[in-house]
């Protein structure tokens, strides 16, 4: 009797070890774990991802095979920027149950977020399996092919995208992007003037700027990127866009007001100092610019824009030491381009030097200082007409740009042209009135001019431009204005 209890006893209390040792085990737990997650979504509702987090880790102690609280991990992670994280979480998620539509997409989105992009690709590829024809799987998609450069095939997933749903305006935005990369700028300009109009917010505003910039409408370009800060001051890139603009309208003023309103702003980072060290560049003034790319490089060591812009300005000086270091690998850099013609020019390889200039400004036509850099290049291969081709360019492009026009001048003094030099220096005496240099020049041309066609009232002339040169000692042609003074006082004896 007592034999068969005890017998009976121990195999109740070895049934209990197993049902225990069973739900430590066993995979399939879901109504304990379905309730921890109910309880972490309504923590995660009210903003306690800390809450929510601890919540789901216990529930991982029930089961570690549960999608939802893997997914719901993942997504407190997503939140809070933790995108490796949230992409092992949904990861696991995806594999317990790929049929989850919603993972699919959460988890190409984070792995686009931590540079995983062929995987986000792939990620979205099942989603679309999943649950095709969801506009926002198209929008996810686009922009990873957008990160790969592959414009035509992003704009096609946000059009898809679109005509799934016309109200996902990010998708309107995106492919209006990818149009603009395209130089599709009539489809991307119906696209942001209807973003602009239905809901303009910082991005749809900075982006029609940057349309309006590209197709050289600069006003309205000053307009949109002028909306985009006063919606959103923190919008660095639309401060970028007006730099850009005041620059190459040659509004000194403007240019460093709108800089010095970012770094106000609290802005400041790498590449604004690039960005406004480009604009000194339009300026001319390698000094600033080079102070604003060293700024940059201190900033950020290895920006390669920047250390390109630093090496066009040191070859200007003719120190080549930096673009050693550079051309061979950067050398579609439109800057390092600059500064290869320039060393070609250094070392008397003019052909080369003026292919170099060329290719910049067929790059891009706004790099107008290489047609002057091509003028003083044909200049050196006595190919008159050429040298009069860009030095023209280039004036007309930088009719306030003082060295164009004295070098303009120059030129046409060493071929003898004295009445085309005379007329560029008179637009450059405008600009700076008391300039000896150009006060001399227009005296010399005067001089040379008085002596094929003398007449009193050109004598006069001429000699009033050299009694305008002060101190005196600046003045270079004593000789040929005491032959003036001779001339007209026997011009006034013959009355």
């Amino acid at each position: 009797m007592f034999d068969w209890l005890k017998k009976v006893t121990k195999e109740v209390k070895d049934l209990n070890i197993s049902v225990n040792s069973y739900q430590k085990d066993t995979v399939i737990q879901s109504l304990p774990t379905i309730a921890y997650v109910n309880r972490a979504k309504k923590a995660l509702e009210q903003g306690n991802l800390a809450e929510a987090e601890n919540i789901l880790k216990k529930a991982l102690d029930i089961s570690q095979q549960d999608p939802l609280v893997y997914r719901y991990l993942g997504k407190i992670n997503e939140k809070q920027g933790k995108f490796s994280q949230a992409v092992d979480y949904y990861t696991k998620s995806a594999k317990i149950n790929p049929q989850d539509k919603e993972v699919w997409l959460r988890l190409g989105m984070s792995q686009l977020n931590s540079k995983l992009i062929e995987e986000s690709i792939t990620s979205f590829e099942k989603a679309n399996k999943v649950s095709p024809m969801n506009t926002d799987v198209y929008t996810g998609w686009g922009m990873a092919l957008m990160r790969l450069k592959k414009y035509k095939l992003a704009r096609d997933k946000f059009l898809t995208a679109v005509k799934i749903n016309k109200y996902n305006y990010t998708a309107i935005l995106l492919s209006a992007v990818m149009e603009v990369r395209l130089c599709d700028y009539e489809s991307a300009e119906m696209k942001l003037a209807f973003l602009t109009k239905v809901a303009p917010n910082e991005s749809s505003t900075y982006e029609y700027a940057n349309l309006k910039l590209l197709k050289a409408n600069y006003k309205e370009a000053e307009m949109y990127a002028t909306k985009s800060i006063n919606i959103n001051p923190q919008m660095l890139p639309s401060y970028f866009i007006l730099g850009e603009i005041y620059s190459i309208t040659h509004n000194l003023e403007k240019t460093e007001k709108t800089f010095r309103i970012a770094l106000s702003n609290d802005l400041e980072n790498s590449t604004l100092h690039y960005e406004w060290g480009k604009a000194y560049l339009r300026f001319y003034d390698d000094d600033k610019a080079q102070e604003q790319f060293e700024l940059a490089l201190q900033m950020e060591p290895d920006f390669i824009e920047a250390k390109a812009g630093l090496a066009l300005t040191q070859a200007y000086k003719q120190n080549f030491a930096i673009l050693d270091g550079l051309k061979e690998k950067y050398g579609e850099n439109l800057y390092i381009q600059e500064a290869l013609g320039l060393e070609k020019y250094h070392n008397g390889q003019y052909e080369d030097a003026a292919e170099m200039f060329k290719k910049v400004i067929r790059t891009d036509d706004k790099q107008t200082y290489n047609y002057l850099n091509l003028a003083k290049t044909y200049s050196k291969l006595n190919d008159k007409v050429k040298t009069r081709e860009y030095f023209d360019k280039f004036t007309l492009h930088n009719p306030q740009y003082l060295k164009g026009l004295v070098e303009y001048s120059k030129w046409l003094i060493e071929i003898s042209d004295f009445a085309d030099a005379q007329r560029k220096l008179r637009k450059a005496e405008k600009l700076d009135n008391k300039n000896t240099e150009i006060l001399n020049m227009m005296f010399y041309c005067s001089y040379k001019l008085v002596k094929d066609n003398i007449c009193e009232y050109n004598v006069k002339e001429a000699i009033s431009i050299a009694d305008r040169i002060k101190p005196f000692e600046a003045f270079k042609y004593p000789t040929e204005y005491n032959e003036l003074k001779v001339i007209l006082e026997n011009l006034q004896k013959e009355k």
